[in-house]
This record gives C-alpha cells, sequence and structure tokens, in this order.
C-alpha cells in the first residue's frame, strides 16, 4: 500500500534510517529504547483521540493493545541493554523517533477528519520500517541478541498485519 506521506515527511524519514544505519549496536538498542516509548505514547494518543472521534471501538482498543506491546518492547530491550552493557547510561542520540516525525497533529487531523485509511496507512508503514530496522540489527547480531531483535521484528510484523486486518476491515465496510 502506499504511504500518504508528504515529500518532505519521507525525506526525513529516510534521514532518520540513514542515521540509525550508522549507530553502532550500543547506541542503536539505546535508540530503540526510546523510540518504542515515544511509539507507546503515540498510540496512547492515537487511542484517546479516536475514541472522541470516532464510533468504531475496535480502533481505540487495537491502539492501546500496540501501546502496550511497544511499552513491554521497551523493557525487553532495557533488559538486554542492561545485560550487554551492565554499568553504562543509555546513549542519547540526536535521532528524533520516526513515530515523531510522522506528526502527531497530521495523524490527528486524520482522525477528526474521518480519514481513517490513511491513519492506517501511515502507521502500518511506520510499522513496516521499524521491522526493517529490527531485522538489520539482528543481522548485525549475534547469540541472545540476535534472537531478541529477530523477536521484535516478528512484534513489528505482527502490529503491521494487526493495522492491515483493521484496513481491510474499514475498507469493506466503506465499500
Amino acid at each position: 500500500m502506499p504511504l500518504n506521506l508528504s515529500r518532505e515527511e519521507q525525506k526525513k524519514i529516510d534521514r532518520i534510517i540513514n542515521k540509525l544505519r550508522r549507530l553502532d549496536k550500543q547506541s542503536l538498542i539505546s535508540y530503540w529504547i526510546t523510540a518504542e516509548l515515544d511509539e507507546a505514547e503515540t498510540y496512547n494518543n492515537l487511542a484517546w483521540r479516536t475514541r472522541e472521534y470516532s464510533w468504531d471501538p475496535r480502533i481505540p482498543e487495537l491502539f492501546e493493545e500496540l501501546a502496550e506491546e511497544s511499552t513491554k518492547h521497551a523493557e525487553i530491550l532495557l533488559n538486554e541493554y542492561k545485560r550487554t552493557y551492565p554499568k553504562e547510561k543509555l546513549i542519547e542520540t540526536d535521532i528524533p523517533s520516526i513515530e515523531l516525525e510522522l506528526s502527531l497533529e497530521d495523524l490527528e487531523e486524520y482522525i477528526r477528519s474521518g480519514r481513517l485509511e490513511d491513519l492506517v496507512s501511515v502507521l502500518m508503514e511506520s510499522e513496516k520500517i521499524a521491522e526493517e530496522i529490527y531485522r538489520y540489527l539482528a543481522e548485525e547480531s549475534s547469540g541472545d541478541t540476535k534472537r531478541l531483535f529477530e523477536h521484535l521484528a516478528d512484534v513489528e510484523r505482527g502490529h503491521y498485519q494487526k493495522l492491515k486486518t483493521l484496513m481491510e476491515s474499514i475498507k469493506k465496510e466503506d465499500g
């Protein structure tokens, strides 16, 4: 499904991905801990907004579920970070979260204007990007860390599939 991003938003996401590819493993894990928490916050905000503007309870319920899973991902990554780098603090990166680059204002506008297909499409693309980056991290890792990133990539794929199922349901009802 084509992504409904502006040219500028796509450029921002491309820049983020290029920066992520240049980080070392420790910095990447640090980044993704924060990114997963940002994603959880985004999904919680979207759940709140969709309850306010949508009559379909499936949408906020799914967003709440995805927020909870993202928080769990952050916890898993933090545990891995502590195991791998036991005495080191998280490394701050100057790389913004992909979810934050997908303007919450724009996502909320999709909700207010009833453009739920556009909203879900953008979120699907965000999950796809996260999966691809986790797969990249898995390729660059070994042992337990590799398995962790493979698992997280699979979970992101699951998020994508849940959103895709919701999208198909929305289209079928609108169709």
